[in-house]
Formats: structure tokens, C-alpha cells, sequence
């Protein structure tokens, strides 16, 4: 797979929706909020709790082609997928595609509605215009998960090369089935554009 550039970082920033005067770009023109060990008790904004397969050691972002973003989510361990593990990396890209409006919601999950957790994770592309979120063709963004590397590609279609774009999402792990551990979430923003990527 060819890449123009690619940046991979991970470091401690602000808060994850205002980067701070602490945010950085790297050469590659990425500004990532994350850092090691950051995750905190599932659905709060509290603890200190980093279950297995929750936690995002590092960020990559490339273009493998002209009109598709490529993203990867580096765990620092690979989640033991099975039943009672719910596992989820799901984000938001406020960015044009060619299958909605603006944007598009990419979820990796191996927890379907109605269902126990599976082995293995499904990629689903939702539209982020719609209630209930309503899915959309695979191609607006496909994800896959490989040992504890989390990749999505993404329909970039119409995005202009010079406009500012967000990705907005977590990395989320639950025991439905044990009512002591609430599990954890890692959270995550970066911003960037086309153009800064080609670079």
C-alpha cells in the first residue's frame, strides 16, 4: 500500500475536544489528542482503568489513494474477543464522501444489537444525519481488526485538499455479564487535512 505520509504519534495533550497550547504537529501535519494510559472507567469521565485491548498506544494516518483516508489504531494489547467481552472502536469524520451528506460514523464491533459477543469484529459505516444512525454502503469506511492493530479505510470523496478535518472517536471494552467491571474507554481527536497529508 502506497502512502504519501505518514504520521504516528502518541502524546498527551488537552482536552480531547480543545487540543491546548500543549497540541503539536507533526511533519506530516497531524494533531493528535491521545496518550498511553489515558483510558478511563467505561462511560465516565473518571478512573484511571485500562482493560486489555482498550488502550491506543499509537495513531497512524495516511492516504492510500487519492480519495481514501487509511487510519490505525495501535493497541498496546489485542483484545481477547469472545463471549462476555464487548469490544468497540467506533469514530466520527466530519469530512465530505461520497455516500452521505457530511461525514460518516465508522464502527469495528464485535457486539451486534439482540446478540452475544462474537469472535470476531464486523466493520459497519453509519450516517451521522440520521435517528436511529442508519447504515450505509461498506465503502464509505471499512474497518478491520488484525491482532491488536485496529485499521479503517474511509471515502474521502469531495473533501477539499486545503479544508481542516476531525476525527473524533474511542476505543471501548465492557463485561456486560459482570456487574464489578464497568471496563474502559480511550478516547481520541485528530485533525489534519488532505493537503497537510500529502506532504
Amino acid at each position: 500500500m502506497a502512502a504519501s505520509a505518514i504520521g504516528t504519534l502518541a502524546l498527551g495533550t488537552a482536552a480531547l475536544l480543545d487540543l491546548g497550547p500543549f497540541a503539536t504537529r507533526d511533519p506530516a501535519g497531524l494533531e493528535v489528542a491521545d496518550s498511553l494510559e489515558d483510558c478511563r472507567e467505561a462511560g465516565l469521565d473518571r478512573g484511571q482503568r485500562c482493560d486489555s485491548g482498550a488502550d491506543i498506544e499509537t495513531i497512524n494516518l495516511w492516504r492510500s489513494d487519492d480519495a481514501t483516508l487509511a487510519l490505525e489504531l495501535k493497541l498496546t494489547e489485542a483484545p481477547d474477543l469472545g463471549s462476555g467481552l464487548e469490544w468497540t472502536a467506533e469514530f466520527f469524520v466530519d469530512a465530505a464522501n461520497a455516500y452521505t451528506e457530511g461525514g460518516v460514523i465508522c464502527r469495528l464491533s464485535n457486539v451486534e444489537e439482540g446478540a452475544l459477543p462474537g469472535p470476531e469484529a464486523v466493520s459497519y459505516a453509519l450516517d451521522p444525519n440520521t435517528v436511529p444512525r442508519e447504515a450505509i454502503e461498506a465503502g464509505a469506511c471499512n474497518g478491520r481488526l488484525d491482532g491488536r492493530s485496529t485499521r479503517f479505510f474511509i471515502d474521502m470523496n469531495g473533501q477539499p485538499e486545503e479544508a481542516e478535518f476531525r476525527l473524533i472517536g474511542l476505543v471501548r471494552l465492557e463485561y456486560p455479564d459482570d456487574p464489578n467491571s464497568l471496563g474502559s474507554d480511550d478516547d481520541f481527536l485528530v485533525r489534519t487535512s488532505l493537503a497537510e497529508l500529502r506532504r
